[in-house]
């Protein structure tokens, strides 16, 4: 209110034309106060002024709106940051360099690598099918550390879907005061084509979901003598409906 009678009082200080041709700079250059005076006493600028005023006031507002627009990218890259920093650093969703090696990850829309002829004789035996090939993955450190007993695999590094609906609605469901995700029973094949009674739990992080085989993974670690950055490729297929993974060596 203060701002607002004051101006009153200076634009009625400015009786006329000519008061304000005086009071102007020379050569015209127009200012934020002339965005302010000049709808509310017209009469005191030219035409030509009053065309220099509105190109000022547009060049103003997109100036104001770029800087808007900056604060607001620089505002989602310190989110993504915190997001980032909350997920473990070897599962961290973060561009990659090219790796200069002989296997390349299959992308989607690709065709799926070659499934050797030992696991699909393996499959066969065990009546299985609906085979899918799900995604590559290198062993981290994290995946390997015997307090964890657990293999993380991304939602967002699957090549398809591979579960059912009610297999889905089970993987959201919580349990316990402390609220941890229920576990699908699934049985998990080796390299060595050995079974493992094993869980695949869904656990919920700011960047990617992930999928994880929990229990008994300690024993598919030292049975195949995993080390850090062995390479897998992981399939799915089905016996009269029950889901098994299978986990093939590069």
């Amino acid at each position: 209110m203060k701002e607002n009678k004051a101006l009153k009082e200076l634009v009625a200080n400015i009786s006329d034309w000519k008061t304000r041709q005086i009071m102007a700079p020379k050569p015209f250059k127009p200012c934020f106060l002339d965005i302010i005076i000049s709808p509310l006493a017209p009469q005191l600028y030219s035409e030509e002024e009053l065309t220099h005023v509105k190109n000022f006031q547009m060049l103003l507002s997109r100036v104001l709106t770029e800087s808007e627009s900056t604060e607001n990218t620089k505002s989602k890259k310190r989110k993504r940051c915190k997001e980032i920093k909350d997920v473990p650093k070897e599962e961290r969703v973060m561009p990659k360099k090219k790796e200069s090696r002989s296997i390349i990850m299959p992308k989607l829309g690709t065709a799926a690598p070659d499934l050797g002829a030992e696991f699909k004789n393996r499959i066969a035996e065990l009546n299985g099918g609906d085979i899918k090939y799900l995604l590559y993955k290198k062993l981290f450190k994290s995946d390997l550390e015997r307090n964890n007993n657990r293999l993380s695999m991304p939602l967002n590094k699957f090549m398809c879907d591979f579960l059912t609906a009610a297999e889905k609605a089970n993987l959201e469901e919580r349990e316990g005061a402390r609220r941890r995700p229920q576990g699908l029973e699934i049985t998990v094949l080796d390299p060595m084509l050995r079974e493992f009674s094993m869980q695949l739990k869904k656990w919920k992080m700011n960047c990617t979901d992930i999928y994880n085989l929990v229990r008994n993974w300690n024993d598919v670690v030292s049975a195949n003598d995993f080390k850090k950055d062995q390479e897998l490729h992981i399939w799915s297929f089905r016996v009269h409906g029950n889901l098994y993974l299978l986990l093939c060596k590069l």
